[in-house]
């Protein structure tokens, strides 16, 4: 995807459009997302690891197994459904790992039909569409470090298991090593680092990561056709 500053971006004529009307909200299979939202999303896609491309661990939300398929149901999703990354596309952050410099993407709408919305009203101010994709971006970024901080404890103590798939299916869709939190873990390793008020948003995360488990199976049958 090319990168394009927020300075750049704005002094252009630039029209956005509802996420739908981009491909990465109907076909981006592995989104990173925060821990915020890890509860809603994991009542329907597992919520897990995976490695980036630097090798670090990234929480992320596997959204279908083909990369080259639609995902699976979600033309009829309301755009809140989405995880925050997708509801603020085509802005995103040039490092996403690290959450830093907002830009904008330079993706051009699936359905040229969409009228879109300019970014600025004619006196500079952000127009609603535009304050709600930073908003999800804001929304993203708001736990970061108490997403790092977790993500480095279950690694670093080991307290983590790999994510069990069918070797034809890990072949078959080419999908990266997963990982998730031990059933069971010692929590005081866990907690030792996350600041006491992030607590509860911490377990939650936990007891939602580990019931997101259970829908993948209704992943692998829609990837292969048949019933969950």
């Amino acid at each position: 995807m090319a990168y394009e500053s927020w300075d750049t971006a704005t002094r252009a004529a630039l029209r956005i459009y509802d996420p739908f009307s981009y491909r990465p909200a109907l076909y981006e299979r592995i989104v990173p997302i925060s821990l915020s939202e890890a509860l809603p999303l994991a009542e329907r896609y597992p919520v897990i690891w995976r490695r980036d491309l630097h090798g670090d661990p990234e929480l992320v939300v596997l959204r279908g197994l083909d990369a080259k398929a639609e995902i699976p149901g979600a033309r009829a999703q309301s755009r809140l459904a989405l995880p925050l990354l997708l509801q603020a596309f085509p802005f995103r952050f040039r490092d996403t790992a690290r959450g830093t410099e907002i830009g904008v993407d330079q993706s051009a709408p699936m359905r040229e039909g969409d009228a879109g919305s300019y970014i600025h009203d004619p006196q500079g101010n952000l127009l609603p569409g535009a304050e709600m994709k930073l908003g999800a971006l804001e929304a993203f970024q708001a736990d970061a470090d108490t997403r790092l901080r977790l993500t480095a404890a279950v690694f670093r103590h080991g307290l983590i298991e790999p994510v069990v798939l069918p070797d034809e299916i890990v072949a078959k869709y080419d999908l990266p090593d997963f990982f998730v939190v031990l059933p069971f873990p010692d929590d005081a390793l866990i907690f030792e680092d996350i600041p006491y008020e992030h607590w509860p948003l911490t377990a939650r995360f936990l007891a939602a990561q580990r019931m997101s488990l259970y829908t993948m199976g209704r992943l692998i049958a829609a990837a292969e056709g048949t019933a969950a």
